[in-house]
């Protein structure tokens, strides 16, 4: 077999490098980065060019398997999907279509057809038990943004070419580029920012791979981001605010301005354990530049004040004429989704929201999913009783691991659409293996809202499927077919290609398929305004002090101390080798990190193994010594199994009361040797 090469896009996150696939034969080579790419620009991370060893991995599924008598073994199509179905129409003739359940993560958002597959099978079997990675690590960017704009989901992008000023907050688009600004080449980016006059700021407890490259870094105790927020739109309300802009687009002014009051320069400064002259200089940054754009990650939203800090962001953007403007930062509303040409209702003060389910009613329900934390009582109470996995590890990614874990073994079905053997694998019922990004055309969809342009890609399959491995959208498609049900109307279903499932999607849409597959890449720039002028006519100006929030912050008071508390604060962290539970062969390794004089105080050494200790669990790793950590502090990093799963600390009974969403971040915790 001749040596070939492919251009292709990665998905192993959402930012979608441009790729060349080189392949001999079945077997792929090399992945390297495509330098004729407009958008990435010949990046990719390590992560993208480590596909040829996760393509070829050992622990791979190659063929459907099924649990029988206790042991879980190969088996054919036809049976895993006769049996499938057969046990699925049971549970939904006995207990409705709410006993059958989905969770979508991210091998399921980043296949276009997985998550069009997850959509239809939602609606069309009417079950309202949805679960999404949403409300494990950001779901309060989509309510912060329903009840300040009134429209859910909106991630304001830097207008990179023209914003004076950035402020990153509990985020390191270094390391974790998808998660901001879709970074490609964050490095370089950085460097380009500075080059064209752009002020870099970070707000993070951790003097992080992004803050070594800022021109300003302010590292706060760990959660008290928001103080420093409150500060500066206490003072830029007296001094510096687009005053002009908000009394023609924004509303209630007075109710921010006062629930911001507290935060003087001297009382920011003791809250957030910062000097106050590093206040003066981040205000002085601010006023100077005018306009800014405010980037947050999961440093803010897994936190007990995420909501409140995401509205802050918001606010700040806002009080300096800043959001949706050239200058500022603009709202992407997708190439393909055209948010801007939907007629959108507007979301009330409070958002959207619906009562949890049965077990968790006081559990909110965000952009159609309950929150993860009602798992294990939805199983415990009959409620659930199947879970379709599109995508994801359970056993990694949900709160309370021990508890979560041993409610999936009880479930009656835990069907699970996967390409490697898991935690979650080991204990399924049916295992459905799906194509990886290599097997299957695909385009960006649900990421086409994230980019720094408006961007559509293309790509078609690279090699031939391994094994007996099939796309999302025909597993889902002959299992209604077994259930009697048309998940796909108008889809000739024997005739589908991937190809032809891609076209499908787009029947509705404004791009052409035939026009995007030829083309392979379609650019559009930004598209700023948009967002204004829904906020102008159907809400009535921006919404600058939600009631709600205004509520919530007055409670967070309780957590705040001059003091600060005795035990160390967990706080979040990603690595550079693996993406969540992805490509855990690299060369990341499980540490706890810890500060050198945390470390010394605790009579531990370097390289020593540790237990770091919660009120509701505990985890066992090495300890890395990292002083650009503040003291105080440790980082665990999310996305490693079993005993070495962080979220074993965490409790699916403390939750955000607006949310639902379990508290992974700001956790007190003890660390010992052993």
């Amino acid at each position: 077999m001749a040596i070939t090469e492919t251009k292709s896009f990665c998905r192993i996150c959402g930012s979608a490098c441009g790729i060349v696939v080189t392949v001999d034969g079945e077997q792929v080579l090399q992945v390297r980065a495509d330098r004729d790419h407009p958008v990435s620009r010949g990046y990719t991370c390590p992560k993208g060019r480590a596909l040829p060893q996760d393509h070829h991995r050992d622990d791979r599924v190659d063929v459907p398997l099924i649990r029988e008598n206790g042991t879980l073994r190969p088996t054919t199509w036809d049976h895993v999907l006769d049996d499938l179905a057969t046990r699925l129409t049971a549970i939904i003739a006995d207990a409705g279509p709410r006993g059958v359940g989905t969770f979508i993560g991210g091998g399921g958002f980043l296949d276009a057809s997985g998550f069009f597959s997850l959509i239809a099978f939602l609606r069309t079997i009417g079950t309202p038990s949805a679960y999404s990675d949403m409300t494990i690590d950001s779901v309060a960017k989509v309510v912060a943004a329903e009840m300040v704009t009134g429209i859910s989901g909106l991630e304001p992008r830097a207008d990179l070419d023209r914003t004076p000023l950035v402020l990153f907050v509990g985020t390191n688009p270094v390391i974790s580029h998808a998660r901001t600004l879709q970074m490609h080449s964050p490095t370089a980016a950085l460097r380009e920012m500075r080059g064209r006059g752009t002020a870099i700021w970070v707000i993070d407890p951790r003097r992080s791979e992004t803050a070594q490259r800022a021109d300003g870094h302010i590292a706060p105790r760990p959660g008290m981001d928001y103080v420093i927020l409150g500060y500066l739109i206490r003072e830029l309300l007296v001094e510096g605010a687009d005053r002009d802009y908000l009394a023609r687009h924004a509303q209630g002014e007075d109710r921010l301005r006062a629930t911001v009051e507290r935060f003087t320069l001297e009382r920011a400064s003791v809250l957030a354990g910062v000097p106050q002259a590093e206040l003066l200089a981040l205000l002085a940054a601010v006023r100077k530049a005018g306009r800014l754009s405010v980037e947050t990650g999961t440093g803010v939203t897994m936190q007990r004040a995420g909501n409140i800090t995401q509205w802050f962001c918001l606010a700040l953007m806002i009080v300096t004429g800043s959001l949706d403007r050239e200058g500022g930062a603009w709202v992407n509303p997708g190439r393909i989704m055209r948010k801007d040409r939907m007629d959108l209702p507007a979301a009330p003060e409070a958002g959207w929201n619906r009562p949890g389910p049965a077990s968790r009613p006081e559990l909110r329900g965000t952009a159609g999913d309950y929150p993860c934390a009602a798992i294990p009582d939805e199983i415990a109470a009959g409620h659930l009783r199947a879970m379709a996995v599109f995508g994801g590890n359970l056993e990694t990614c949900l709160p309370e691991t021990g508890r979560t874990y041993e409610a999936l073994r009880q479930l009656d079905v835990l069907a699970v659409f996967d390409v490697r053997h898991t935690r979650t694998t080991d204990i399924a019922t049916h295992v459905l293996p799906t194509k990886d990004q290599l097997e299957r055309a695909d385009m960006t969809f649900v990421t086409d809202s994230a980019f720094p342009l408006l961007v559509s890609q293309y790509t078609p399959a690279v090699v031939a499927p391994l094994g007996e491995r099939r796309a999302y959208w025909w597993i889902v498609g002959q299992l209604g077919k077994r259930m009697g049900i048309d998940f796909f109307p108008g889809l000739d279903l024997d005739a589908a290609t991937d190809d032809t499932v891609l076209a499908y999607m787009l029947a509705s849409s404004d791009v052409d398929f035939a026009e995007l597959k030829a083309q392979r890449l379609a650019i559009d720039p930004p598209l700023i305004g948009w967002v204004q002028r829904f906020v102008d006519e159907k809400v009535g100006g921006w919404r600058l002090a939600p009631q709600p929030l205004v509520d919530q912050l007055g409670e967070l008071q309780a957590f705040e101390s001059e003091a600060g508390p005795q035990s160390l604060i967990l706080i979040p962290r990603r690595q550079k080798y693996h993406e969540n539970s992805k490509l855990l062969e690299l060369r990341d390794k499980p540490y706890v990190f810890m500060a050198g004089v945390d470390a010394r105080a605790a009579g531990i050494e370097e390289g020593a193994t540790v237990t770091a200790r919660s009120a509701n669990g505990e985890v066992r790793r090495v300890l890395k010594i990292d002083d650009t950590l503040r003291a105080g502090c440790i980082n665990v990093p999310h996305g490693w199994s079993d005993e070495l799963n962080v979220n074993r600390l965490t409790d699916t009974r403390e939750v955000d009361a607006i949310t639902g969403m379990v508290l992974y971040s700001g956790l007190e915790v003890s660390v010992a040797p052993g």
